[in-house]
């Protein structure tokens, strides 16, 4: 054999074998890299899935605390801290309004009567009619008289709500859960600057108080729903008249229902009065009065 032929055999030998050595360096490479590439997946499949229990799991614990709420407040009229806005109202987990306060010289407070409740990570949701609620003394049931449209109650949180107690320590921020509920419930008109204490205000009859007079009292006007109807009845008004006679507060205690009640404190709103006195000096006072709507 020519000593080229055997030289070009000789290296092709030798390539083969250095191919051959090298081969199983390369496989390993690759093994390591998959592996690699193997762990990293179920790296991030294990925590895609845990992230996915973690939130199965608060989406139960909301349901849960939902139905919590539901069962206790839904159907049930509640009673707001702040004055009506007029659309919806938005609060923040302190309690504080984030709408701007009602302009006009008079502010609504009341309740809602809460038709729908809502709970997710960051709003609990309640919508609901003003309603007022009285006991029907003939049918020895407690009626209910919505008013307006459905409004929306919506609490901004700041964190998730994680039990029914810390629910109902939010709702209590914005809401009265305590005390006379039924008495906050009432529709009432304040005046806006209305800064009379409690505690100056007195009752005509007691401590020697003696009644206002009134000096101007327009009939209120009669709603086409209740005229339609031919419905008529007396509506009754706790009312608080200011040392300077102005009517001050204006809450609706026995309501009629058709438009009349509405119709029946706005239009108190323009009654005139002498004070009340007390010595003969003039004081705050608080009674009630009777509003009657008569077809003839």
């Amino acid at each position: 054999m020519p000593g080229k032929q055997r030289k070009d055999l000789f290296l092709t030998a030798v390539g083969m074998r250095a191919a051959a050595a090298g081969a199983p360096k390369k496989n390993h490479q690759n093994l390591r890299i998959l592996f690699t590439l193997v762990l990293a997946m179920n790296r991030k499949i294990s925590v895609l899935f845990l992230a996915v229990l973690l939130f199965q799991a608060a989406t139960a614990r909301a349901d849960s605390i939902k139905d919590a709420l539901s069962h206790k407040y839904k159907n049930q009229v509640l009673a707001l801290r702040s004055p009506f806005t007029a659309g919806d109202q938005k609060f923040d987990s302190a309690g504080q309004p984030l709408n701007s306060r009602p302009k006009g010289p008079w502010l609504l407070y009341g309740g809602i009567f809460v038709e729908k409740l809502n709970l997710s990570s960051d709003t609990l949701r309640l919508e609901g009619h003003r309603a007022a609620s009285y006991d029907d003394k003939k049918n020895g049931k407690l009626m209910l008289i919505r008013y307006g449209k459905a409004r929306r109650i919506e609490i901004h949180l700041d964190q998730p709500i994680n039990s029914f107690d810390d629910a109902q320590t939010v709702l209590n921020r914005v809401f009265f859960l305590e005390g006379d509920v039924a008495e906050h419930a009432k529709p009432e008109f304040r005046r806006a600057d209305d800064n009379t204490p409690t505690t100056e205000i007195y009752h005509v009859g007691k401590d020697g108080t003696l009644a206002p007079r009134a000096t101007y009292t327009p009939e209120p006007e009669y709603s086409e729903q209740a005229r339609h109807a031919k419905y008529q009845g007396t509506v009754v008004l706790n009312i608080v008249i200011d040392k300077a006679g102005k009517l001050s507060r204006i809450r609706l205690e026995r309501p009629l229902g058709l438009g009349l009640d509405e119709n029946a404190m706005e239009g108190v709103k323009r009654w005139r009065f002498n004070p009340a006195t007390r010595n003969g000096q003039p004081v705050a006072v608080e009674m009630n009065i009777e509003v009657s709507f008569n077809l003839y």
